[in-house]
């Protein structure tokens, strides 16, 4: 068993920049985030670097680790084993000589622990907040709840100067561009729409995918059609509902699915294939004038959500061919008969 010091040359370290207002305690469970003066020692057994770190020492960085949940802190505590726990990730910053022990994963392990040092694996390799996501990746690991990744992701793409292919940093632009507050709601009190951009986002963004999966596209073209998709349905619903909307955390369900959907879908009586004037679009959904397969218009013009929502269901209940029960696919024919309408 080889001990060393943690070091740019034993680590094979990838420079990470701290972010020390970041940087924070929990010293609800212990974790003070007080640096020391000295590097430890690692030992290495194995594949494996193991630091022993004085829960005084150790911090969370705020800007990408998730909310605590205290029942999961509080059930790790009272069913404590040793044998059950697997060793939490450290990235150990050096910062103006002093080292910052911080947690990449297993913060509930740790903040659960009832030992006062704990065994730790070092893992400076990759940049803290990369180690942080792939600890927690969902094609590895049970998947972290909608915001926790979404706002982490948007913080990787910040301090790594990381490119935006699923337009996470747009969309958080867009919501603040149209008066909204964007906000991770496990951290902060939901205000308006803005506490559900995360949730919206990765809806939208599954619509517009499922409507380019079997397109010829280049990876710009594709990044170019995302953006534009994601930021025009956004633009869409808030010129339509926006006096509806302002008082909501949420709002709209299976729209946001339905409308990507019908602004990309290239089949007939589907879609507009992504050609498309959004003012036009804007408002043949404002009119408020539908009926179903754009025949004859309804007299009742709908004006709320809860006056779309029962139309949906009309499509739903007629069993109209090419629209399934599914609400997305109902909402999207129900926005494709009511522009058709608008542009006879």
């Amino acid at each position: 068993m080889k001990t060393e010091k943690i070091t740019a040359k034993a680590e094979g370290k990838v420079k990470s920049k701290f972010y020390k207002e970041h940087h924070q305690p929990v010293p609800e469970y212990g974790l003070l985030a007080k640096p020391l003066s000295k590097a430890p020692k690692v030992r290495k057994v194995g594949i494996y670097k193991i630091v022993r770190v004085n829960k005084d020492n150790i911090g969370v960085d705020i800007g990408f680790q998730r909310a605590l949940n205290k029942k999961q802190i509080k059930n790790i505590r009272l069913n404590w084993d040793n044998d059950d726990c697997d060793m939490p990730n450290l990235y150990m910053h050096e910062y103006k000589g002093k080292y910052y022990p911080q947690i990449t994963d297993g913060q509930h392990r740790i903040c659960g622990s009832p030992h006062q040092i704990i065994d730790c694996r070092v893992v400076n390799t990759l940049a803290s907040i990369t180690r942080c996501l792939r600890a927690n990746d969902p094609k590895t690991k049970s998947q972290w709840e909608v915001n926790a990744r979404f706002w982490a992701n948007a913080e990787a793409i910040t301090r790594l100067d990381e490119d935006d292919p699923n337009n996470i940093h747009g969309i958080i632009k867009l919501f603040k561009g149209l008066g909204y507050n964007p906000l991770n709601p496990t951290k902060e009190k939901a205000l308006d729409l803005g506490a559900s951009v995360a949730p919206l986002h990765g809806q939208i963004l599954a619509a517009v995918h499922s409507m380019l999966k079997n397109r010829l596209l280049d990876d710009k073209e594709r990044v170019a059609i995302v953006k534009k998709v994601m930021e025009d349905s956004v633009k869409i619903v808030h010129y339509v509902f926006r006096d509806e909307i302002l008082d909501k955390n949420k709002f709209g369900g299976q729209m946001w699915s339905g409308l990507p959907q019908f602004l990309l879908d290239s089949l007939e009586d589907r879609g507009l294939g992504g050609a498309y004037d959004i003012n036009i679009v804007q408002d043949a959904i404002k009119s408020g004038i539908w009926g179903i397969n754009a025949y004859h218009p309804r007299k009742t013009k709908l004006k709320k959500l809860s006056n779309f929502e029962a139309a949906t269901v009309c499509y739903k209940v007629k069993d109209i061919k090419g629209v399934s029960t599914r609400a997305a696919n109902c909402w999207q024919r129900l926005f494709f008969d009511m522009y058709k309408l608008h542009t006879k």
